[in-house]
């Protein structure tokens, strides 16, 4: 049986809202250098033709230049913001600097993989449909060895670090791309064939309907087989098979034997898995248990990221796999929902589900996603329906209904969930409910994280109001984390808001005497004006722009500005298309014009 969950203790109620409009709160701790890098960095990301097309342009400049010199760039640019170093050894520094701060920190070796990278010569041309065991790059599974003595690792690094300890796997790291490609085809056949199965759509299979359809599809539908078949899937012994039990039943190593009697060759068929292919997930599978047996030992929650959606069956069916057997006492394992997935609300009801009835803790991490450019181009070059909503607006209403479903069940269900997010209007709703269920942030198991060189005003401020923020650190050497930081530049160019604020607000600490007049306008490009208060007394005053339009300073970022500039008393003098006057004068003023907040 489970342990129960702790009950919390009574707290003294917190004054809410949090206020993340707090500059000093999130960029006092950086150095001039820093906040330097992260404004080219930020200004980078707004040039969108340099960010879509990032990918082939380091691709090209490694055909002029050498490899060596354009990793040492981007190494000394969007590698020193995003991520915390090479080596774990290198990336002490940073840790200890969030430690400081009241923020934990989630380890991650961030090297990736994509079937198309994964291709080499042998792979190219493989049958389409048939077993591609034989394309395989055996020096994919050394290279897997190699990346499991990594994680293994970290998780070692995260058990002695204060506080929870948080680290991250990808399972794309653990096993060949092309094998997780595969599996995920034989899982959605399973999951297929059991609405071929469920006749009257009712969601459950029931003997009639499981006779009828059995016996179209296969040749030996005796009565013996049936009634055999049917009790080995309806373990509960309730006169019908839900999903939970088929795909329980119905395993991957089952399937071959299966096809066997198949009357014709279908989807199942075609994506059963040979021995080798089984041998090779089994590989798999090893490096994951040992490095969840790892977690477990050194009460570390692991958390399985997740990745394209094409890969996301596989990644989804090893995570359960390893719930099942680590989970039992404590969220150890937690899968990653991608919610800007239009399945993901009903792939995370259906796994809390399958826990309860289990009798497992469930964990889980919550993101709107990150693979958005790659899953939209490769929807439309292959002919399928893109897999992510729509607009914007569903994406957020889908992550805020998660986030309230997982919160509510920490202290049902016993669930942990971590709340990764950049969205500080998701961010607020979370605390609310928080307050509103009387949930002591420090005492239950919800953790809210935040990208490292992103989103440094929610992350800081939550830690130092008692609730359990942490920092994504990924590492890795630089060649190996070029797909993680092309996705952080594509997923800064998208959020235009949220870059110009946090853009913005490194621009304006600079301005507060970290350096002198003349190297202000040097650096940011500022341009001297003479600006009026509102005594009528001429001043000069330092423009620089902020954005590039006027769409993405909404209300409640130049209210943070102002509460920046009225804490070290340099008014605002005016608001012009994309800039913004500053002036040392002691006056404030043009405070009443700024309409509510509208945050992205």
């Amino acid at each position: 049986m489970l342990e129960p969950h702790p009950e919390p203790r009574r707290r003294t109620p917190r004054c809410l809202p949090l206020d993340f409009g707090d500059p000093a709160a999130a960029f006092g701790a950086k150095s001039t250098r820093e906040l330097l890098l992260a404004w080219s960095v930020f200004s980078a990301c707004q040039i969108k033709p340099l960010v879509r097309n990032a990918d082939a342009l380091l691709r090209w400049s490694k055909r002029l230049l050498p490899s060596a010199l354009v990793d040492g760039i981007v190494k000394r640019t969007f590698f020193a913001h995003f991520c915390g170093g090479e080596t774990q050894e290198s990336m002490r520094p940073v840790l200890n600097r969030l430690h400081e701060n009241g923020i934990g920190s989630i380890l991650d070796y961030a090297a990736e993989d994509d079937v198309e990278s994964a291709d080499g010569p042998a792979s190219r041309g493989a049958p389409h449909g048939r077993s591609v065991a034989r394309t395989y790059l055996y020096e994919t599974e050394r290279a897997c060895d190699a990346h499991l003595g990594t994680f293994l690792t970290s998780i070692e690094a995260a058990g002695k670090a204060p506080g929870q300890g948080f680290a991250a796997i990808k399972v794309t790291a653990l096993g060949n791309t092309k094998l997780l490609e595969r599996v995920s085809s034989g899982l959605v056949a399973i999951r297929n064939l059991f609405s071929q199965f469920d006749i009257n759509k009712d969601n459950v299979i029931e003997r009639e309907e499981f006779a009828s359809v059995y016996s179209e599809l296969f040749t030996d539908a005796t009565p013996e087989r049936l009634e055999g078949l049917f009790k080995y899937l309806d373990k509960d012994d309730v006169g019908v098979v839900d999903f939970l039990s088929w795909s329980r039943g119905l395993r991957l190593h089952d399937v071959p034997q299966i096809i066997k009697a198949c009357r014709a060759p279908g989807p199942l068929a075609l994506s059963a898995l040979s021995t080798e292919e089984l041998a090779l997930l089994e590989a798999m599978m090893n490096r994951l248990a040992r490095c969840a047996k790892a977690a477990f030992e050194a009460n570390v929650r692991l958390m399985v990221d997740a990745e394209h959606s094409y890969f996301q069956p596989a990644i989804d069916h090893a995570a359960t796999e390893l719930q099942r057997t680590y989970n039992r006492h404590k969220p150890t394992v937690l899968n990653t929902y991608q919610c800007y997935l239009q399945d993901s609300h009903d792939r995370l009801q259906l796994d809390m589900q399958r826990a309860r009835s289990e009798d497992w803790r469930f964990g889980a991490k919550l993101v709107r996603g990150a693979y958005m450019y790659l899953e939209r181009d490769r929807a439309a070059k292959k002919g399928y329906p893109s897999p992510i909503w729509p607009t914007i607006e569903q994406t957020h209403a889908n992550y805020d209904r998660c986030v309230e479903q997982l919160i509510r069940a920490v202290t049902s269900q016993g669930c942990e969930v971590m709340i990764a997010s950049h969205n500080q209007a998701s961010i607020e709703r979370a605390v609310a409910l928080l307050e509103e269920l009387d949930m002591d942030p420090g005492e239950h198991g919800v953790y809210f994280g935040q990208l490292l060189g992103m989103a440094d005003p929610l992350t800081y401020v939550l830690g130092r109001n008692g609730y359990r923020g942490y920092k994504y650190v990924p590492f890795g050497r630089v060649g190996e984390v070029l797909p993680y930081l092309i996705r952080r530049a594509q997923e800064n160019s998208t959020v235009l808001g949220g870059v110009a604020q946090e853009k913005a607000l490194v621009a304006i600490l600079r301005l507060n005497d970290r350096l002198s007049s003349s190297r202000k306008e040097r650096l940011l490009g500022g341009t001297p004006v003479r600006c009026a208060t509102a005594g009528g007394v001429r001043r000069v005053g330092l423009v620089f722009r902020i954005v590039k339009n006027t769409s993405a300073v909404d209300g409640g970022f130049l209210v943070l500005v102002m509460n920046f500039l009225k804490s070290t008393e340099a008014p605002l003098l005016g608001l012009q298309r994309g800039q913004v006057a500053l002036s040392m004068e002691s006056e404030w003023v043009a405070s009443q014009n700024i309409k509510g907040p509208h945050l992205v």
